[in-house]
């Protein structure tokens, strides 16, 4: 207690305020501890148990913890920059793309036989089987070759899909399929089964079916084949041209021109027709198969009449010189032409009809009745005092149709060839002797209507001219979209960046 009160009147704390601590730890060692209570008795043990010791307090509740706080967020990241904008550069127009092809142009042609055939089936023959050939993948009779039905002028037009499907695509008519189909000037049925003619003939008729033949037989052109028949009539070297067959109508220069140089053309055309349809009619009565048959070996006899005399024989032609100007190599109105080919087509036949089989009176009945016919449609060219205008020559031209290829006539023809019998012996030879009033009668009742040309095209207008131009790679209106997306961004990530920093 004194040295308390003398660190209290010294304004002292402690004994450590005097000195430093090392000297008070040497100067007041620790005190030892206090040494132990001595051992209380226990008391005697009370007969009573001992009262429940009271619980002990329990502690006072500690106040809630207050919530974690929630880990700051971190700034949100800007959004990625867009592409910059493609650089705005000028070039040149890039040139046009090139121009597909055209489509094939379709076919348009006209039947002339010498009347033009109305109302009969005509079709594109790609695979050179005669037949229009239907399509394995369309049901509902729709055909891959392009057909059509000549209108009442024998027009047509045929849609072509691809030219050169083909190496030598026809076009074929039938006037057996329809029964519609006649000539439009003697309103008769046709004699002649089929007409073909190349894809790019303007015309179809009986000597474009003949240079097709030819062509097939001698694996020569087309066009070939037309100069070799045009040289079996007579014409001068310098008048032959094979356009003469496969793109003009005769009958279209006779009558709309005036121009009757290609009389003999058309007389030529109505003569092989006659011959045609009266041979062909005489084998299907001897014993072929079928008239399609018989016109075949018909169409070959002819083929080969014609070659022999301008393939084979060309180098005679010099020793013929003076006959050739003034009898053509084939003579129509020559009754033993006409039999000679009754004979090759008889032998053509034979190979495929065995039993075909045709005697020499008949044949000469026949031949004499075709010869017949084209020395009388012939004779009116050396008559001076006849009238020899288009409109005229067009009419015998009919007439000589009507009369020989009268169904009457032909069946007559096919009734010979499988028995001859006086009945349809006298029909034939009566012809002869019945003619000429025949002849003209036909004539008086045929109508001759010929198509106008079509009208010349139109001349192409001219383009206007084009003028060089520069132009943006990009579109303005691109461009100027680009431009404001990327300002548009550009502006929010700087607002985003002030609203971060003031919070």
């Amino acid at each position: 207690s004194v040295v308390a009160t003398i660190l209290v009147s010294a304004g002292l704390d402690s004994l450590t305020d005097l000195v430093p601590p090392t000297e008070i730890v040497a100067l007041a060692p620790p005190p030892s501890p206090p040494s132990p209570p001595p051992p209380t008795p226990s008391p005697p043990p009370s007969p009573f148990p001992p009262p429940p010791s009271p619980p002990p307090p329990s502690p006072p509740p500690s106040p809630p913890s207050p919530p974690p706080s929630p880990p700051p967020k971190p700034p949100p990241s800007p959004p990625p920059l867009p592409p910059p904008p493609p650089p705005i550069t000028m070039r040149p127009p890039s040139p046009p793309p090139p121009t597909p092809p055209p489509p094939p142009e379709p076919i348009t042609s006209r039947a002339v036989f010498p009347g033009y055939l109305q109302y009969c089936d005509v079709f594109l023959d790609y695979d050179n089987d005669e037949m229009l050939t239907p399509t394995d993948t369309k049901d509902g009779g729709e055909f891959f070759e392009p057909s059509s039905v000549t209108d009442s002028l024998g027009g047509f037009t045929l849609n072509v899909f691809a030219r050169n499907s083909a190496s030598f695509a026809k076009v074929i008519i039938k006037t057996y399929s329809n029964e519609g189909c006649v000539d439009s000037f003697s309103k008769t049925k046709p004699g002649m089964l089929a007409l073909r003619a190349p894809m790019h003939a303007s015309v179809i008729t009986p000597l474009t079916t003949v240079a097709v033949e030819i062509a097939s037989v001698y694996l020569i052109t087309v066009e070939r084949a037309a100069e070799l028949i045009l040289e079996s009539l007579g014409l001068t070297e310098e008048s032959i041209d094979s356009d003469l067959i496969f793109n003009v109508d005769p009958f279209q220069k006779l009558v709309i021109d005036g121009d009757d140089s290609l009389a003999t053309v058309a007389y030529a055309s109505v003569n092989l027709a006659n011959a045609i349809s009266m041979v062909s009619s005489l084998l299907h009565g001897a014993g072929t198969s079928s008239k399609t048959e018989a016109e075949a070996a018909t169409l070959s006899a002819f083929a080969k009449r014609i070659g022999e005399t301008n393939l084979v024989l060309r180098k005679k032609r010099r020793m013929l010189l003076g006959e050739y100007h003034s009898k053509s190599f084939l003579n129509m109105s020559d009754s033993s032409d006409i039999s000679s080919i009754i004979s090759s087509a008889v032998s053509l036949v034979s190979r495929t009809s065995p039993d075909v089989r045709v005697d020499t009176e008949t044949k000469n009945t026949v031949a004499r009745a075709s010869a017949m016919a084209s020395s009388y449609l012939l004779s009116a060219v050396s008559n001076t005092t006849s009238n020899n205008s288009g409109e005229e020559i067009s009419k015998r031209c009919a007439a000589s149709v009507k009369v020989m290829q009268d169904p009457e006539l032909l069946e007559a023809v096919v009734d010979l060839g499988k028995e001859k019998s006086a009945a349809t012996t006298s029909i034939i030879t009566d012809l002869e002797f019945a003619y000429s009033e025949k002849f003209e009668t036909a004539k008086a009742s045929v109508l001759v209507l010929i198509p106008e040309y079509p009208p010349p095209p139109s001349p192409p207008s001219l383009p206007p001219p084009s003028t060089p131009a520069l132009t943006f790679e990009i579109s303005g209106a691109t461009a100027l979209l680009n431009h404001v997306t990327w300002t548009i961004w550009l502006s929010f990530t700087l607002a985003l960046a002030a609203s971060w920093r003031e919070h």
